[in-house]
């Protein structure tokens, strides 16, 4: 038994992670008024203490306050962008159908598939500074990119109403290398670079046509069994406003490669107005016609790996999350 669903033709484009090289600043006690003989360093801008603004302190401070911070915690959130390709490559396919339609002067079509590449993401890292410059950190977030479209074919004295939206969510969980540069004042250049393992990586879509009014059928179609292979790569560079010695706030630009490989099992689910219901369990792949005149691509569910034909071929997709994200957070200094 099998389940189709859509499609979508975009060139997947691969994203490297930034690579960045950093030299560690070597620590230097400051200065201790009174009888210390230790010497002042002749640049100390980058200890995280008033000095650091100029701010004198407290004829009681200590040589003590002024050491940098061992920890800190970066909390973000900001704008995504997958490439998704495959994603889209499926989920189009009744939009391309009725655009080949009225190619043929079939009807007309208003509206058309917009493919999913924007969502939002937020996570959390916590940082073990090396050096003043340098620490490695562990973090968390989570991602969320969907798209909804709507397309309206009128084919004689019909009307369809196409309605298209795939969702994709992982929780990425990342080690890697943080930097910090003063370059001035109040200012940092940040930046970083690690791996990551999308964890609950998951895929849901839904496909649905509205017509003769009170008529409707509707398929969608959800991962239930991840892959292995969900591991990705990513760096960012972004510039931190010290508004205190403990507290900053950034924004950032980051980078990320995570083509990530197919479900071990997904399930897919077809109603319509009419009662009837049907369950697909099996693997996901993308049906491709071989037709030049009829160049369309569905998603499948296969319970046994299917095999080519003269007028059908047949891949796994992949659930590529490279792209970029633009972000802004807080750091605290523990």
């Amino acid at each position: 038994m099998r389940a189709k669903f859509t499609k979508s033709g975009i060139t997947a484009i691969v994203l490297l992670a930034v690579c960045l090289l950093a030299g560690a600043v070597p620590v230097a006690a400051a200065a201790a008024g009174g009888e210390g003989d230790r010497p002042v360093p002749p640049n100390h801008g980058f200890l995280f203490d008033k000095d650091a603004y100029a701010i004198p302190g407290s004829q009681g401070e200590t040589v003590g306050s002024q050491a940098f911070s061992k920890l800190s915690l970066r909390l973000y959130g900001g704008y995504s962008h997958v490439l998704a390709a495959d994603v889209n490559e499926g989920s189009d396919f009744y939009f391309e159908l009725v655009e080949l339609y009225a190619a043929q002067s079939k009807g007309t079509v208003t509206g058309s598939y917009s493919p999913l590449h924007g969502g939002l993401n937020f996570g959390a890292d916590l940082i073990y500074q090396i050096t003043p410059n340098v620490g490695v950190g562990l973090g968390a977030g989570y991602m969320r990119n969907s798209r909804r479209s709507t397309a309206t074919w009128a084919f004689e004295a019909s009307e369809y109403v196409l309605t298209a939206e795939p969702v994709l969510t992982a929780i990425p969980v990342r080690l890697g290398v943080f930097l910090t540069f003063p370059v001035g004042g109040r200012i940092n250049l940040t930046a970083d670079a690690g791996a990551a393992y999308y964890a609950g990586l998951k895929f849901d879509a839904t496909q649905r046509v509205d017509f003769n009014a009170t008529e409707w059928q509707e398929m969608s179609v959800g991962s239930t069994e991840a892959g292995s292979a969900n591991v990705g790569f990513q760096g960012s560079l972004g510039l931190e406003y010290m508004v205190s010695p403990k507290m900053g706030f950034f924004v950032e630009a980051a980078g990320r490669y995570a083509k990530l490989g197919n479900f071990d099992r997904v399930t897919g689910i077809s109603n319509s107005s009419g009662g009837s219901s049907d369950t697909t369990d099996g693997k996901l792949y993308i049906a491709t016609d071989t037709d030049p005149d009829f160049p369309i691509s569905m998603f499948t569910i296969e319970e046994t790996p299917p095999v080519d034909t003269a007028y059908e071929t047949f891949r796994e997709p992949k659930f590529d999350l490279s792209g970029f994200s633009l972000q802004a957070g807080i750091r605290i200094r523990l």
